[in-house]
């Protein structure tokens, strides 16, 4: 296996055609997409596959895959993002996914955005990275906040979730923040 970037337990991979239908499956997934803006639509394999063209071909957002580096090593447990790359203002917005239910709470949300993070300050040379999320996702904050990020902002009721409108919350950490 050919890692992007290795943490403690998992690793950063190159995404491949195969990964897919496992991807599909996710955002298919009511349990996964419970607290995010997928799920609203079936999501199916051939969209999948295109989204996975165009942001391969993209300029502008690096998708990797997260995995296991043991037994299995390799196996995909999410995916993770940096979207929108602003090369003028040097910024970036972070997106994960955990979609295997068995890697929930274990921690690998927090490695895998320690790994993109130092990614797109040692590498890109970016000055700030962001991330959003529905309020009602509170593992997703609690992740980010232990990888450094810091509550920026709260933007009143900005997603219909259920039976009502939940407000969004905006993170950010700076470059200089994170060399400490």
């Amino acid at each position: 296996m050919i890692w992007f970037s290795e943490g403690e337990r998992i690793g950063l991979r190159a995404l491949r055609a195969d990964d897919v239908p496992r991807w599909t499956q996710w955002f298919n997934d009511p349990a996964v997409t419970a607290d995010l803006n997928k799920g609203l639509y079936p999501n199916t394999e051939a969209s999948q596959a295109e989204f996975f063209e165009r942001i391969h071909a993209s300029r502008h957002d690096v998708l990797l895959g997260i995995a296991a580096l043991r037994i299995p090593a390799g196996e995909l447990v999410g995916v993770i993002g940096l979207h929108h790359i602003d090369w003028v203002h040097r910024r970036a917005d972070i997106s994960i996914v955990i979609g295997e239910a068995s890697s929930h709470g274990q921690g690998f949300g927090t490695e895998a955005i320690r790994l993109i993070t130092a990614h797109a300050f040692d590498t890109l040379n970016l000055h700030k990275v962001t991330a959003g999320m529905w309020a009602t996702n509170l593992g997703s904050r609690r992740a980010f906040e232990k990888a450094g990020f810091v509550l920026e902002a709260t933007i009143r009721q900005s997603y219909w979730h259920r039976d009502r409108y939940v407000d969004e919350w905006r993170l950010g950490l700076l470059a200089e923040e994170w060399r400490g």
